[in-house]
């Protein structure tokens, strides 16, 4: 099983929050969807309706997994080789510029991601950790929440943090503050790597124990009732997966024919398993609130 996680490395999936800035924040009709690219170590980037894909949009990670982003930056987990010490955390302006692959250091296998008003969050997978740090990098700690598993996607919004749980099948949540820890807050999923939320539902990628490409994505309530473990199906090898105001993304890591980023509408319409092709192994994916 710890063969298979590093070599198919975990998704992260955020909810993306737009805050406003004293440099003015996003321009209207410049939003985006951004993935991880585990395989090329790069960053790509697509306008929201899936055109002007750039595949290394950003450049020189090793091996990033989750990402997320908020009106001023965007934000990658790198994992580096997993082991203890050597995982960071790195940042960009929204335009790709001033790139600091090393923006937060020191973590051990950090997977997921997540950005709300005040804080970074992240998943370490073999710590079984989530980690928590001020959005201008200080204040890291790297055992903000600690539980067991394998924790791989991450997702915050008002009132809670999220995460899926590989390893025992689980979405867990906890308050923000970090107390209210609830490992089983919503079970039987099948090998989640991914999670999102809005303000109606939680969402997640069901990735393994399938037969070839019968991936789903599930979606519950926001108090983890009404669990819909294939609310999509015949996914791709998913694995992040975020949503906006609109529509529900998620990447497929390259099973088969299939290599990219998904979408569908928010009430599980309009499913396009190839919205955006041509990704190097994409993990984590993240977009522009609108």
């Amino acid at each position: 099983m710890r063969a298979f996680i590093r070599t198919i490395a975990a998704a992260a999936a955020v909810v993306t929050l737009l805050l406003p800035t004293a440099s003015g924040g996003q321009a209207a009709g410049s939003r985006h969807v951004y993935w991880a690219n585990g395989t090329a170590g790069t960053i790509g980037r697509a306008n929201v309706d899936g055109t002007g894909a750039d595949e290394s949009f950003i450049t020189g990670a090793s091996h990033p997994s989750g990402v997320a982003v908020d009106s001023s930056y965007l934000y990658w987990v790198d994992e580096h080789t997993g082991q203890a010490g050597l995982g960071t955390i790195g940042r960009a302006n929204l335009d790709g510029t001033g790139v600091n692959e090393n923006f937060i250091t020191g973590l051990t296998e950090p997977r997921g991601l997540a950005v709300d008003a005040g804080h970074l969050y992240w998943t370490n997978f073999g710590p079984g950790t989530i980690g928590r740090a001020n959005l201008d990098g200080t204040g890291v700690n790297d055992s903000f929440i600690v539980t067991d598993g394998g924790h791989l996607g991450l997702a915050v919004d008002a009132g809670h943090v999220y995460w899926a749980d590989f390893s025992i099948g689980t979405i867990g949540r906890a308050n923000l503050d970090g107390t209210g820890v609830n490992p089983n807050f919503i079970r039987r999923a099948s090998a989640p790597l991914g999670v999102a939320v809005d303000a109606s539902h939680v969402y997640w990628s069901n990735n393994g124990r399938q037969p070839s490409g019968r991936g789903t994505i599930g979606r519950a309530r926001l108090d983890g009732s009404r669990t819909q473990q294939s609310f999509i199906g015949k996914a791709s090898n998913p694995f992040g997966v975020t949503v906006d105001s609109s529509h529900l993304y998620w990447a497929n890591h390259c099973l088969g024919l299939v290599c990219g980023i998904g979408r569908a509408n928010l009430d599980g319409t309009g499913v396009n398993q190839s919205f955006i092709s041509g990704a190097s192994g994409p993990e984590g994916v993240a977009v522009d609130a609108g």
